[in-house]
């Protein structure tokens, strides 16, 4: 029971952090290029976790055999996803993508369906009343129809992102099983944003962190060290405490924490089709996860 109830602490504070990288990061992308932005974070974030698996003793390196899969998963769930993370934030409020992220759930849902598991009419319906709600929270009108590719370019790229997260999330799990969460966290991370770092300073150069000043700077860090590093420890310690069904049921409180902090510290506009919109996704979304249980208990 102790070890239930600290999962739930180390959760409420892992939705919190992941949350609130939203709103910090967008002051720094308004000086600093995204996918410099991206990429720079994670490789602290990445030689953080290894600093934990060090001060932990627990083990580090990697069986020949995982090298390939590991450098697979990392460019799909660090290099790809950070990427359309970055570029999808300079082109959106951080309400809007703390939103549409949370469709991770259903295209997770979309896969295993894919890969021949059986998905309910109740799943289906989460499915999508998600993305209703993710149509409502981009038009951001509930009287005007205002969608075009001005304001739905955004919101693709962070589709993208919500698929790329989707696939590393599926794809690691029997990778977590046998060499531990925290351990192919940390690899990913490190690998996927090497390699982002390195296509970033084909575009881009280090002088852009001459830009930041102090708050910025202390951003950018924070945004390294917590919503990143101290977050992925967290959701290693729920999965270990909790499962993976009730630590998927914090990953919802995540764009709450990102849409109230952006409205009440960074003056992101709070309209009531965003407020709708955002209660749908996370309706179609709870729906979608219980289904998904529901199937699992069945196999």
């Amino acid at each position: 029971m102790s070890r239930r109830w600290t999962g739930d602490l180390i959760m409420l504070g892992t939705s919190l952090l992941m949350g609130s990288s939203y709103p910090f990061a967008k002051d720094v992308l308004a000086v600093m290029s995204p996918l410099l932005y991206s990429s720079s974070r994670y490789v602290i974030a990445g030689l953080f976790m290894f600093a934990v698996l060090v001060l932990r003793r627990q083990p580090i390196g990697l069986p020949r055999r995982d090298w390939l899969p590991m450098l697979l998963l990392s460019l799909v769930g660090v290099c790809l996803f950070q990427a359309c993370w970055g570029l999808a934030m300079v082109r959106t409020p951080p309400s809007v993508g703390a939103i549409v992220m949370t469709t991770t759930t259903a295209f997770a849902a979309i896969f295993a369906w894919m890969q021949g598991h059986r998905l309910s009419a109740l799943g289906w319906s989460g499915i999508a009343t998600a993305f209703a709600g993710v149509v409502l929270v981009v038009n951001n009108s509930l009287t005007d129809f205002t969608l075009s590719f001005g304001t739905l370019d955004g919101a693709l790229i962070w589709i993208v992102a919500a698929i790329a997260w989707a696939v590393y999330v599926d794809r690691a799990v029997p990778f977590n099983l046998r060499l531990g969460a925290l351990r192919v966290m940390a690899w990913t991370t490190l690998m996927g944003s090497v390699v982002l770092l390195a296509v970033a300073l084909a575009v881009d150069s280090l002088s852009e962190f001459t830009r930041l000043g102090d708050r910025l700077l202390a951003y950018w860090l924070y945004t390294a060290i917590f919503p990143v590093g101290v977050a992925f420890l967290g959701i290693a310690a729920g999965l270990e405490r909790l499962g993976l069904s009730r630590v998927m049921l914090y990953m919802y409180l995540i764009p709450v924490a990102g849409v109230g902090l952006a409205a009440a510290f960074f003056g992101d506009p709070l309209t009531p089709a965003r407020v709708l919109g955002g209660l749908v996704v996370l309706a179609g979304v709870v729906l979608t996860r219980v289904a998904l249980d529901r199937a699992a208990r069945l196999r």
